[in-house]
């Protein structure tokens, strides 16, 4: 079935829909939708070519996926994950690289850069903070 088409059906209710009050687009909770939002470019079971950003399990580095066309009619089978454990600049940069060599939807490079170095940031190691200590009142001389 084709995007747009598959796009109409599932635009106004789907099972990842995010809806709040006062929110004029509503929120997506889909693993592959890089920005969470409810939209026909960020959708992440409409179109043919996915990619999605997630932590990797360990806590340690990222999981990308995307979807093959040789898997399309398996969905068990069309999505596939691998692993990136390297540093925070080699991981991007791959991320990068797999975007720009596979000619895989140049639109969404943005929006998987920022996802993958905001999951990076938060994996890092927070600095030690020693804790103040409370000061004694200085005794009258």
């Amino acid at each position: 079935m084709s995007s747009d088409l598959c796009w109409a059906i599932v635009r106004d209710n789907h099972a990842h829909l995010l809806k709040k009050r006062n929110v004029k687009k509503p929120f997506s909770t889909e693993s592959s939708n890089l920005k969470n939002v409810n939209s026909i470019r960020f959708n992440g079971f409409c179109q043919k070519k996915v990619i999605g950003i997630e932590p990797a399990s360990q806590g340690k580095g990222i999981v990308l996926s995307y979807k093959t066309a040789k898997y399309q009619n398996k969905p068990a089978k069309f999505m596939i994950k691998t692993t990136i454990h390297a540093g925070p600049r080699r991981a991007l940069n791959s991320v990068r690289r797999f975007i720009r060599f596979n000619r895989y939807r140049k639109d969404l490079k943005m929006a998987a850069l920022r996802r993958a170095s905001a999951i990076l940031r938060s994996q890092r190691a927070q600095p030690f903070k020693k804790a103040k200590r409370a000061s004694k009142p200085r005794a009258a001389q």
